[in-house]
């Protein structure tokens, strides 16, 4: 971790695709706080896309950070925690989720509902995913191998329901977290499609292919 303080409109370049200014607060305030091994993981990232990342949310003041209902701990406060997605919009957030965990980020946290797509990744020491299908709805999945939980039909629980409606959109079905017979034949046709043990079971193998990761691992 190497925190590095600057100035608001610094566009010091920090890795070959990432400049400071990239991951300012926007709400006008002066001085900025980064921990540069945020840019570099997203880097990692970034090379293996081989198409821009947009960063929407970097360092947050504490006015800022509470104007977005962000935690009071948030990582954001201090530089180390980002939101990201791809600028063209052209992979969804449950493959980049995957390829954060890969980049070693320590906190990983998927967002989708409604116009939200977009990973969350910090840099912290310890590990903690979690799942976000809806406003302050953040189910964790830090008990996990894998960031996404393995789902099937019947599954219950706050982080299946999430995951649930995160395959759902994959799957282009209506989210409306229910694993039932609809989901489940939509992924077996879908395990068919990418040459995966055709069982109606969501686990690591079919959230790679299915979403797109696997083609960046």
């Amino acid at each position: 971790m190497s925190i590095i303080s600057f100035q608001r409109g610094d566009k010091t370049a920090l890795t070959k695709n990432f400049a400071r200014s990239e991951f300012q607060c926007p709400c006008g305030c002066g001085q900025q706080s980064l921990d540069t091994e945020l840019a570099e993981k997203l880097q990692i990232i970034r090379d293996k896309l081989g198409k821009p990342i947009k960063i929407t949310s970097g360092y947050r003041c504490l006015k800022h950070n509470q104007a977005v209902n962000g935690g009071t701990n948030s990582r954001h406060r201090y530089g180390m925690a980002a939101d990201w997605r791809m600028k063209d919009r052209s992979l969804n957030p449950v493959a980049l989720g995957i390829l954060a965990v890969e980049a070693g980020f320590g906190g990983v946290g998927i967002y989708w509902y409604g116009n939200y797509a977009f990973v969350h990744a910090d840099t912290r020491n310890a590990k903690a995913t979690w799942l976000c299908d809806a406003k302050l709805h953040y189910p964790s999945t830090t008990y996990l191998k894998f960031i996404l939980p393995t789902i099937r039909r019947g599954c219950t629980g706050d982080a299946n329901r999430a995951a649930t409606k995160m395959l759902q959109r994959l799957l282009g079905l209506t989210p409306d977290g229910i694993f039932g017979e609809k989901t489940e034949n939509a992924l077996l046709k879908a395990q068919e499609v990418h040459k995966l043990v055709v069982d109606g079971i969501c686990g690591p193998a079919s959230w790679r292919a299915i979403s797109g990761a696997d083609k960046y691992l």
